[in-house]
This record gives C-alpha cells, structure tokens and sequence, in this order.
C-alpha cells in the first residue's frame, strides 16, 4: 500500500523545528540541567547559556531588555497588561482584527480600572492612521498593534501610526505583535520607536511552548508574576533553558536566510494563487495587496466552502487553515448541538457568514519546497473545482458575481 505524501502548509500556525533546534535542546536538558540561581557548580554553565541565549536574541531586536516567556501569547499579555499596571487607570487601544492574545488581555485591565477601546479597521485588517488619530489622547496608557497580521497577512503602516502615539500621547507605551513577522522581515524597536514586541518561537522553527518579550530602554512594565524574582523582576519561576537555546538556535537560523526565505515563501504564494485562481474564478487574496507578510497566502473563493475544502485536501494529504465563520465553540459537542460562530476578524473586515465561510489560509515557511507548492496547489485547484462543480448554480453565480 502507498504511503499518502504529506505536505503542510499551516507554517503560520506553527512551523517544524529544526533538527538543529532539537539537538541543541536535548543536549541542555542531559548536560545543562541545573538550575540558573544555584551557587554550586551546576549552576554557573546553565546560568551563562541562559545568558548567551538572552544576549543574542536580544541583539537580534536591538532591545535593551529580553525577557523570557511560554510563548507570544504570555508575551503580548505582559507587554500590554504589565506596560498598563505600571501606570495610572486611563485607556488601552487594540484592534478589532486582532489576535485574541492582545484582545483577551481586557478582562484583567478592566479589573485594574483601565478602560480598553478595540478600534475598527480597514478591509485589508489593519488600522487606518486616521482611526488611531481620533481615538489618541494623553489618557492613553498602551497601544498594542499587531505589524503581521496572522490570518490576513497584512502588514500594519507601524511607523505612521507610532509617530502618531508619540505625538499625541507621548507617554503612552507602544506594544507590538511580532509573533508572524520575527525572522521573516527585518525589525529594530529603536528603528520603529517601539517599546516592547512579542515574539514566539514555534513560529520560526524554534521550540513551543517558549517566546519572548523584548523591551526597549525606557520601556516600564510591571510583574504580573513575581513568584521568584527571575528574569528581572519581571516573570518568576525557573528558567527554561532548553527553550532559550532552542530560541536563540532557531533565530540564528532563519535571520541567517531571511531574505532568501522572504522571496522563496512569495514565489509560492503567488505559484498557489495562480493555480487556485484558474480553477475557481473570482478567486481574491486578502489582505493588503503591497503591505503584507511574505509567507502568508489568505483567499476567498467564491461558493467554495473553505472548511470542506481543507478536509478533502487534507484527506489527499495537503495539510493548510480554513477562515470558516462556522465551527463547533466545543469539539466534543455532538453534530446536533454545535452552534454557528463568525470569525471575528472575518466579521471586523466586513465579510458575512457566506463570505467568510469561503476563506482559506496557507501559509510557506523556508522548508516548503517548491515540488511541495506546485503538488499542493494542482490538488486544491483539482478539489476546489469539484466542490464548485457540486455547488447549487444560483449560488454559485451568485458569489462569483459579488
């Protein structure tokens, strides 16, 4: 019996690590395995590899500050939550398109009596400067802006908006997601006057379940987990070291080819997109058409249910995400008690149920090869056609016509 070849394509959901990135690892946790703070003997190498992780990852961003987290959720709660705590009530804006990592840090600023206002944002997901503009003032304690989006691949315009924040609110604290553009595009937070990013390294080849947040120099940011004191003060508990070498491995790696991987991950986006293309017609990227993420591929494709579509390719053996507006809120829910719910960045961009059930997201990393993208795309195009061949014919008219 032949084996089915697989091949994945959801990199922007989390990405392979490297053999490399493993090896380092198990090497720390069979040689490196006492603790940072201990006095005696085993402390002292796990300490300095701690520290050389730091000190490189760190330069990698031009922070003056890294601190280490679980991942680029944790990250973005401590850079939005800890920047606001660590000053007087008054507002916090986001973005309605953005993850749910930055908007579900509202919970707990609302129980520090700070007021979160998540603002409407522009068809392609990103917030205009004129929004941002009219919503500033100097009771604004953090803006959190997300500069690759993660579904729509669009870039924010983060220099136009940051200039507006220092302008209008110049002691407010500027927090951004870099958790899909780290290792992809370039960044430096004195570059972009940013206070702290966000960063998480299953998104480059690096280990889960590790990230980090860096800080610029006159960054204030309060503890929202003391426990021990490590990491300065700003998040206790024992280091994990493994996930630093690991971190620091993977970023040497990927800022290493991160221009080749930019150009390799945009030809095959456009390579799938051509193919797609052609097979369902009024096939649309999303996101912005100039200002947008290298190795994220969004579409809609006119009366293709996306959800469908992503099983039949993933049966082929062709693995990628779905926009679906409509899934179970739990998984183990029987057929009969699931319950329709929008995407909500769908939903923020202006797309209806019918529409956002047609989305689809694939996303390249520097290991997709391009055998990879050519047999993927001739297996979406082949399923896509069949599923609009299947499609009541009013519909389908319909959608290709909107």
């Amino acid at each position: 019996m032949t084996r089915t070849r697989r091949i994945y394509l959801d990199n922007a959901a989390s990405t392979p690590p490297l053999p490399a990135v493993v090896d380092a690892m198990a090497s720390v946790q069979t040689e490196l395995f006492g603790n940072p703070s201990s006095a005696h003997s085993f402390g002292p190498p796990a300490k300095k590899a701690l520290e050389d992780a730091r000190e490189f990852l760190r330069g990698t961003l031009g922070a003056a500050r890294l601190v280490f987290t679980s991942g680029g959720s944790e990250a973005d709660y401590l850079g939005i939550v800890g920047s606001a705590m660590a000053r007087a009530p008054g507002r916090v804006l986001l973005a309605q398109s953005d993850h749910p990592a930055l908007l579900q840090c509202t919970s707990l600023l609302t129980r520090s009596r700070h007021h979160v206002s998540t603002l409407p944002v522009t068809r392609d997901g990103d917030l205009a400067p004129e929004t941002l503009f009219e919503a500033l003032g100097s009771d604004v304690r953090t803006v959190g802006l997300m500069y690759g989006h993660n579904e729509l691949g669009t870039l924010c315009q983060l220099r136009e908006l940051v200039e507006l924040v220092r302008r209008t609110a110049p002691e407010a604290h500027v927090h951004v997601d870099l958790v899909q553009t780290y290792g992809k595009l370039p960044f430096d937070l004195d570059d972009f006057d940013v206070d702290s990013v966000a960063v998480s390294g299953h998104k480059f080849h690096g280990p889960r379940g590790a990230g980090f947040l860096a800080l610029s120099s006159t960054a204030a940011i309060a503890p929202l987990q003391l426990a021990g004191g490590q990491e300065g003060g700003l998040r206790g508990g024992t280091e994990n070291l493994a996930g630093a070498v690991g971190l620091a491995v993977a970023a040497e790696h990927v800022l290493t080819h991160q221009a080749y991987t930019a150009a390799h991950t945009q030809r095959l986006a456009t390579l799938v997109l051509r193919a797609v293309g052609d097979a369902v017609p009024g096939t649309e990227r999303l996101g912005h058409p100039d200002r947008r993420l290298p190795h994220i591929l969004s579409m809609r494709l006119p009366a293709v249910v996306g959800q469908t579509l992503a099983a039949r390719c993933d049966g082929r053996g062709v693995a990628f995400s779905t926009g679906s507006a409509c899934h179970s809120a739990h998984d183990d829910h029987p057929a009969a008690e699931k319950k329709p719910a929008r995407n909500p960045v769908l939903a923020a961009i202006g797309f209806d149920h019918r529409a956002a059930r047609e989305v689809v997201r694939i996303s390249f990393s520097g290991l997709t090869t391009t055998d990879d993208a050519t047999t993927a795309a001739a297996v979406i195009a082949e399923e896509a056609a069949r599923l609009l061949g299947e499609a009541p014919r009013d519909r389908a008219q319909g959608a290709a016509s909107r």
